[in-house]
């Protein structure tokens, strides 16, 4: 995700050289400065109406060159997306993910073609291997289901959106790097990464029906039951219940296809008051 960097240039032109006057001239160079003199308020309120125009545009280029860019030059680095723009360039995008300290800090998108659409298509619609962060249309993208899973790439030399969640598996990273956010249009949303570590390959929404408590249950004892010297869990959090609400963000290697890596995080602040749901028995 190149970063655009836009600036505003005044461009100054160079006035052509004054040429020697005459002094048959004389006279025309009077009216001139008599002319000067009767519009000099008008000229000064447009001196100085300019002025205000161009220090508004000086502060507007400023501001955004000194947003990091990323998807349609828009960043969380910040504490704020503008959907409107990354709307324009593809409605589909519902969310957006930030990780501090890691290059995830994209997009999140829902495609109504088929969930595997943005396996093999980028943020812009465009044909991509690389592909993009997305959810299945199994989950709902208000982000109020039990489970939210985010699907993403990680490719040959740790290219790919996904590619740097693999720095969870690091135990100091993993501890150091507590925080997970995820941009709504009128919402933000902050989890607590709790658990990274390898599962097998299999798609957690057909393998757990997170509909209904037994399916959640499932998956948080299979979590816990998962613990191995490769896995990295925050302790204090023993006491997750199928009320709470978790984010999984899935990846893996094209060399261990059978293999999945998963980070794991639970929902700490609702910055709106909107993430709410039914939990069927």
């Amino acid at each position: 995700m190149a970063a655009v960097i836009l600036a505003v240039a005044v461009l100054v032109g160079c006035g052509e050289q004054a040429a020697d006057y005459t002094g048959a001239q004389a006279g025309g160079k009077d009216e001139e400065a008599d002319k000067d003199r009767t519009d000099g308020p008008e000229r000064e309120e447009s001196a100085e109406a300019e002025s205000a125009g161009a220090e508004k545009a000086a502060d507007e280029a400023a501001s955004n060159a000194a947003r990091p860019g990323g998807f349609a030059g828009e960043s969380a680095g910040d504490g704020r997306i503008d959907f409107q723009a990354v709307k324009a360039q593809n409605p589909e995008i519902f969310a957006w993910l930030y990780l501090p300290d890691t290059a995830i800090d994209c997009p999140v998108l829902q495609s109504g073609q088929g969930d595997d659409f943005y396996e093999s298509h980028n943020a812009y619609k465009e044909a991509d291997e690389g592909g993009a962060v997305y959810i299945e249309l199994a989950n709902l993208a208000n982000m109020c289901d039990f489970n939210t899973v985010m699907h993403g790439k990680t490719g040959e030399e740790q290219t790919g959106p996904f590619a740097d969640l693999y720095r969870f598996a690091d135990l100091d990273f993993f501890r150091e790097h507590e925080k997970a956010y995820v941009y709504l249009e009128d919402n933000v949303l902050t989890y607590e990464i709790i658990a990274a570590y390898e599962r097998e390959n299999t798609s957690l929404l057909r393998s757990y029906d997170f509909t209904y408590l037994e399916g959640c249950g499932q998956f948080l004892e299979d979590m816990y039951g998962a613990r191995s010297m490769t896995m990295n869990l925050r302790e204090g959090w023993e006491g997750i219940t199928p009320y709470h609400f978790l984010l999984t963000l899935t990846t893996q290697r094209e060399e261990n296809a059978d293999r999945q890596f998963v980070v794991i995080a639970i929902l700490t602040e609702d910055a709106a008051g909107t993430i709410d749901r039914i939990v069927a028995e």
